[in-house]
């Protein structure tokens, strides 16, 4: 159901009229075409080509049409040349025919000889005044060579036949001729901010095209990019995916899938969708611009070039390739090219605002902000009665903190195109936001929710200017105006601040001068986080790119961030490091932007976070601290990677990176460099039928054995687990569930005996060091606990819970010293740990070291400001250090919730 409202009688003040109510509606019929026509629509064009042939030898006078859809089946799989000769054999046969004329002057139109098209059109014309293809060229050629007035006048003759037909009681009901009503209908609804006329033909003039032939996928390719115009993403997937229902082969609903995936962020269905379409069809532009997308997001400007130039091959005169095209230009920082397409955009369109628009929307997307504005303005100039310029205008204000300014353009943006799901939701969130409360501190300004932030904000405002400090001192800069930090009482209304919309999946974002983040107690986020973390973490991007005016390349703005958070590598990362490491697949400079913005699986983008802030690791160690804010200068420079790591480092690219090989090298060597061997994990069921096919496999027997004892049948394990060992003595999976099955008898003593002779024969083996390390403690033997329990620490760190597993012992023997430790390891690689940080705070007081406990009960506040027991350690640290002032302070604030 498209949420597109109806609307009745008001629509007639927008110039689309009614049928009377009584009317009989006609009935549409596509004749002795029908079998192809079918075919053509179901993307069956090979058939369809066949049979519109056989119609055109059949019969003469049915040729014309036919040759029409002949072409349109070459048309559809991007032979756009083969589909002209035909239409230039049948016009020299057939001259005076409109119907081909109007078909050959869409098409010229489209390869963009719009001269040659523009004579079609006014020839069809001149032989049928109704010819509604001819006349949609012609108001196509008015708009795109900036001849507005004439433009206006063409689109609205579309609007003025519709309703006369139907006042005449003469429904059109062509589902082609429905279609480019619509098409014309949408374009003097932009042009005059006729929102609900939107609606009038999405739900009126598209439904009716669709009623009246039910194959016809064209009518819901335009209402999926229609409601994409508007980000209406699930209404617009939702008739591309109809599209796709009828012809899977629609090269135009499959290039719409990647759309809207790209707005989703999801670049990886986005190229995958552009694939597909390019399939079908080589030249399709949009798909090409999909990819071309996917490749400017991570960066590689020649590649998006070259699929721009593709783009541009299959219709030089496309204002959106060329716009894109320009932006890459300017990117790659080649200036001679960019002026060049400029000029050839405007010899031929005198108010080329489509071109100006879509290059600052691409300058947008890729933080060139200041040029950007400079284009989306000159859109707005040249085309003033489109919404897009000032609602993307208004978009990047917002983006950059600069909300009076963007709240003016949304309020006009809204006024012109209600309907525009993103405008809606940025005024909401406006609005939302005019009820917090502010902090002013120095360097911030602070917004939260009074009712529910009060604490965390006055916590906040302190940490703010504290990491200020740091970051200043750390990068020998700071930006220049006041940072705008918003934190948002709903996840939906910071994801709607960040992007406009509502399906943002983190907990904070950094856009320029502004930070937005979800509290840790926001509606919509699942678990609380620490919020210091994701403070550190933006505001380094903040830096970062206001040093070097949005620059700084992706992996470095994120391994510094990282580096900021002040956090060991979690064991994920090792363990994915050494993997791909072993593996040989680690990212390089060159390709690690694509783990963030395309990875491949999720491991991609844990691994592209990781190796940038390996790669800072390595900068600092090797070259010194210094070498960052070289680095930095050497973006905001404009210097390529190779550049820049030659000017900060004094190496070139390729010595940097065997470096950083060697430095990964050695980072992994205490977590032995050795590849897990990954298998697919088996179902119950799966199992059952591998072992009876295979029943003197004792790795197949073991397996079963485990998922049998999970499932109480404890006979049945125990008989496949006697197999398995008597076939291979010492197996792992076997001994263990076999000392599970002894325990579970209640012979403890059997269960450790049999754990023992296997750690004998595996002394390095981490499952069976685990499970005899928890035998131990379960039955109070805490010496030879801690002894294995250590040990699988020290030789198998990743592929055990260790550090659980020792802090269960140290609690229950009292070695708090040992328990500090292990504690402290626990929380160092998981910055969201709540219980690990207030038991180290109790401990740390218990044992009289206040200063610790106030360090970690602050760590624990930054995740939880509202936990009784973080409050109570915190003050009660600062009553044994005798910092009465900071005890009052802290007291107070507390007090003022309760």
């Amino acid at each position: 159901m498209r949420t597109a409202v109806r609307f009745a009688a008001c629509l007639l003040a927008a110039g689309f009229a009614f049928a009377p109510a009584f009317a009989e509606p006609k009935k549409w019929t596509p004749g002795p075409f029908a079998e192809a026509r079918q075919r053509l629509l179901r993307g069956n064009y090979d058939e369809a080509r066949a049979a519109f042939e056989d119609l055109a030898k059949k019969d003469a006078k049915l040729k014309p049409q036919a040759v029409v859809g002949i072409a349109e089946t070459h048309r559809q799989v991007g032979d756009s040349q083969k589909a002209l000769e035909l239409l230039n054999e049948a016009v020299k046969a057939t001259p005076d025919n409109p119907d081909l004329l109007a078909a050959r002057s869409d098409l010229l139109f489209e390869m963009g000889n719009w001269d040659d098209a523009n004579k079609d059109a006014d020839a069809a014309i001149a032989k049928n005044d109704k010819q509604m293809l001819a006349r949609w060229t012609k108001a196509r050629f008015f708009r795109d060579t900036g001849r507005l007035d004439e433009a206006d006048a063409a689109m609205r003759w579309f609007v003025k036949y519709y309703s006369s037909r139907s006042n005449a009681d003469d429904d059109i009901t062509n589902p082609d001729e429905l279609l480019l009503v619509a098409h014309a209908g949408a374009e003097n609804a932009r042009w005059h901010n006729l929102s609900k006329q939107f609606a009038f033909i999405l739900n009126e003039v598209i439904s009716d095209a669709i009623k009246a032939d039910a194959d016809f996928w064209p009518a819901e390719v335009l209402a999926g990019n229609l409601l994409l115009e508007k980000y209406n993403r699930p209404d617009a997937n939702e008739a591309f995916d109809k599209a796709l229902k009828i012809n899977p082969k629609a090269a135009d609903a499959l290039a719409g899938r990647g759309m809207v995936s790209l707005t989703r962020f999801e670049v990886k269905d986005a190229d995958a969708f552009a694939d597909q379409a390019l399939k079908i069809n080589s030249k399709h532009p949009v798909a090409l611009r999909v990819k071309a997308d996917v490749h400017l997001i991570a960066g590689d400007w020649p590649a998006a070039e070259k699929l721009l130039d593709r783009a541009k091959a299959a219709n030089p005169r496309d204002a959106v390739s060329l716009g894109k095209l320009a932006a890459c230009y300017l990117l790659a920082r080649r200036g001679p090219e960019f002026e060049k397409q400029v000029k050839e955009a405007e010899s031929f369109d005198a108010k080329p605002g489509a071109f100006y628009y879509e290059l600052g929307n691409s300058l947008e997307e890729r933080k060139r902000y200041s040029l950007a504005e400079d284009y989306l303005k000159k859109a707005a100039i040249l085309r003033p009665m489109l919404a897009g310029p000032r609602t993307s205008l208004a978009m990047l204000y917002l983006r950059l903190g600069r909300e009076k300014e963007g709240q003016e353009l949304l309020t006009k943006a809204f006024e012109l195109d209600p309907f525009n799901v993103r405008v809606a939701n940025s005024i909401k969130v406006m609005k939302h936001l005019s009820a917090y409360a502010t902090v002013q501190t120095p360097h911030y300004e602070l917004r939260y929710d009074l009712k529910v932030d009060k604490v965390l904000a006055e916590f906040l405002a302190e940490f703010l200017e504290e990491t200020h400090s740091e970051l200043k001192a750390q990068f020998g800069f700071e930006p220049p105006n006041k940072i705008l930090i918003q934190v948002f009482s709903t996840h939906e209304m910071f994801s709607g601040r960040v992007l406009g919309l509502p399906d943002l999946h983190t907990i904070g974002a950094s856009t320029g001068n502004l930070v937005a983040m979800a509290s840790p107690v926001a509606k919509g986020v699942k678990k609380p986080f620490n919020w210091g973390r994701v403070v550190r973490h933006e505001l380094t991007h903040v830096f970062n790119l206001t040093q070097t005016n949005f620059l700084c390349p992706h992996w470095l703005t994120e391994g510094l961030a990282v580096r900021n958070e002040n956090m060991a590598k979690p064991p994920m990362w090792i363990s994915i490091l050494r993997d791909r490491l072993a593996a040989d697949t680690l990212f390089n400079l060159d390709t690690v932007m694509m783990g963030f913005v395309r990875p491949k699986n999720p491991d991609d983008w844990t691994l592209a976070y990781c190796q940038s802030n390996i790669y800072v690791e390595y900068l600092v160690k090797t070259h010194g601290e210094g070498a960052i804010g070289k680095l930095l200068e050497a973006y905001r420079d404009g210097k390529d990677t190779a550049s820049a790591i030659q000017f900060a480092c004094g190496v070139n690219k390729d010595v940097f990176e065997k470096g950083y090989r060697t430095h990964v090298e050695d980072l992994i060597k205490p977590y032995r460099s050795k590849a897990k061997t990954e298998e697919k994990p088996m179902t119950f069921e799966e199992l059952e039928t591998a072992h009876k096919k295979n029943p003197d496999d004792p790795e197949l027997a073991a397996k079963l054995a485990d998922q049998l004892f999970r499932r109480n049948k404890v006979a049945e394990s125990r008989k496949l687990v006697e197999f398995a060992l008597e076939k291979k003595p010492g197996h792992v999976l076997a001994t263990i569930v076999k000392a599970r099955l002894l325990s579970r008898a209640g012979d403890e003593d059997g269960a450790r005996a049999i754990l023992e002779e296997s750690l004998m024969a595996n002394p390095d083996e981490p499952r069976i060091l685990l499970a005899l390390g928890r035998a131990y403690v379960d039955t109070k033997d805490y010496e030879n606990a801690g002894k294995v329990l250590e040990h699988g620490r020290k030789v198998a760190p990743l592929d055990g819970d260790w550090l659980e597993q020792l802090a269960r012992l140290y609690k229950l023997t009292n070695e708090t010293d040992k328990m500090i430790s292990v504690l402290r390891e626990v929380i160092s690689g998981d910055p969201d740990e709540l219980d690990g940080r207030l038991k180290l705070a109790r401990v740390s007081l218990d044992a009289n070291r206040p200063e610790e406990a106030e360090r970690f009960a602050r760590d624990a506040i930054q995740i939880d400001v509202n936990h009784e027991e973080a409050r109570k350690v915190l003050i009660e640290s600062l009553k044994a250090q005798g910092k009465t002032a900071e005890v009052e302070k802290v007291q107070k604030r507390f007090a003022e919730v309760k």
